[in-house]
């Protein structure tokens, strides 16, 4: 489980704010988060960080492990950095995975001629003892299924394998950022089959979208007192750049 964000612009900026300064920024979300099961109450989610972006249309990313997570070294990353696509996580393992370096996001991928960046909040118990024999996460074993996927049907939507993995795989959320150097593509899913979880995976398993200053933040909480919008439950979003303004996609996934 975890606490993100994302930031695309049609120009290159600093996430600064949102990583640092925000009143509710990712750095203050590191150790007073919503719980899991009990998203009314605050408290830590420090068993890694990380943080990836485009440079010069490649893909760098940093993480740290529990034990470095937040260091001086990686906030010095964060106020450095400028770009037109972010995206910076903070880890709660879950149950039986390790709080590890491999373990922690941003996931990079890059089986064929794209590069991915991935960070994940959830869940996914069908991939649960993969990840416990590989000693890394859940959510890397998602990424890879995705991007394998993509790779060897590109005919195939981003948004039809997703939903695939929706209906076919056990897992309490597949909340995620996807990024690639020329898009960002984001889903809010979590599993409503289950009556009794539903109002705790939808107060938990939350992404917030702002737009301000020609860019789009998505959050799993609001950062500020600003004009956020909670996505509805089975949402699809692709954002790109495009001739000199951020371009939004907006799919509702019927399943």
């Amino acid at each position: 489980m975890c606490r993100m964000i994302a930031k695309v612009s049609h120009e290159s900026t600093s996430i600064l704010n949102e990583m640092l300064h925000c009143p509710t920024s990712l750095k203050f979300l590191s150790q007073n988060g919503r719980q899991p099961e009990t998203p009314w109450e605050r408290g830590e989610h420090n068993d890694g960080c990380g943080i990836a972006f485009i440079n010069n249309g490649l893909i760098e990313i940093h993480k740290r492990d529990r034990a470095n997570s937040w260091d001086e070294s990686y906030q010095s990353i964060v106020r450095e950095a400028r770009s037109t696509f972010f995206i910076a996580h903070n880890r709660l393992a879950s149950k039986g995975l390790n709080a590890s370096l491999d373990g922690a996001h941003p996931f990079f991928y890059q089986p064929g001629k794209t590069p991915y960046a991935f960070s994940h909040n959830g869940t996914i118990h069908s991939y649960h003892e993969e990840a416990k024999k590989a000693g890394t996460s859940d959510s890397k074993i998602f990424l890879q299924h995705l991007v394998d996927e993509q790779e060897k049907h590109p005919q195939r939507s981003m948004e039809r394998i997703v939903t695939a993995v929706a209906k076919e795989k056990s897992y309490n959320s597949i909340c995620a950022f996807l990024l690639r150097p020329d898009r960002l593509q984001v889903w809010r899913i979590y599993n409503d089959s289950i009556p009794e979880q539903v109002e705790t995976f939808e107060a938990y398993y939350t992404l917030y979208l702002s737009l301000r200053e020609g860019a789009a933040v998505i959050s799993s909480e609001p950062l500020d007192e600003g004009n956020w919008q909670l996505l509805p439950n089975k949402t699809f979003l692709t954002l790109k750049p495009s001739n000199g303004s951020l371009q939004i996609n907006y799919t509702a996934l019927n399943f």
